[in-house]
């Protein structure tokens, strides 16, 4: 072996000793802490606020427990209800979620409302809803319907004890 040849073979061993070896290279850091404080969640809540109460056609009170609803009928069903909403950006619709067959009634044969909401004051209020609200009104029917024919639906039962009421947060602009 030539003399070139092993120095080149002395410098590639130094390289790889350096390298994966015995050898270390250093490079520059540093770090610092952060001042950026700490996140809060916030909250989306939804309490009934008292029992709810039934009302006829007429807003008559009614005891469910023992009404006999024939065709014609509208009952409303009327609940206050407490919203806790907390966050920058929070929005929430308030439905109603009535099972669409509860019971022994023909589904073509009734027909349940959607929810209608008002505040305090008794101003109509729309989803979605953007802010806490202590004693919203919330209202929805149920209505027996005229068009009923012969028998259809004697002694049939609807089970209410489903029906909830809903707050679900929706997707605000920019919240991606």
């Amino acid at each position: 072996m030539n003399r070139m040849s092993k120095g080149a073979v002395a410098v590639g061993a130094g390289v790889v000793l350096l390298l994966g070896g015995g050898g270390t290279f250093a490079y520059w850091n540093a770090n610092v802490a952060s001042t950026g404080g700490s996140i809060v969640a916030g909250d989306l809540d939804l309490k009934a606020n008292g029992t709810g109460t039934w009302t006829d056609r007429n807003g008559a009170a009614v005891d469910i427990t023992s009404y006999k609803v024939v065709p014609g009928d509208l009952l409303t069903y009327t609940q206050k209800l407490d919203v806790t909403l907390v966050g920058n950006k929070i929005a929430a619709n308030l439905t109603v979620d009535a099972p669409a067959s509860s019971g022994t009634f023909t589904a073509t044969n009734i027909k349940t409302g959607v929810i209608t909401l008002k505040d305090g004051s008794g101003n109509a209020v729309t989803n979605p809803l953007r802010a806490s609200a202590s004693g919203l009104t919330a209202r929805t029917t149920f209505e027996f319907l005229s068009s009923t024919v012969n028998r259809d639906d004697v002694n049939a039962t609807y089970d209410f004890s489903k029906v909830a009421f809903k707050l679900q947060q929706i997707q605000q602009t920019g919240l991606q």
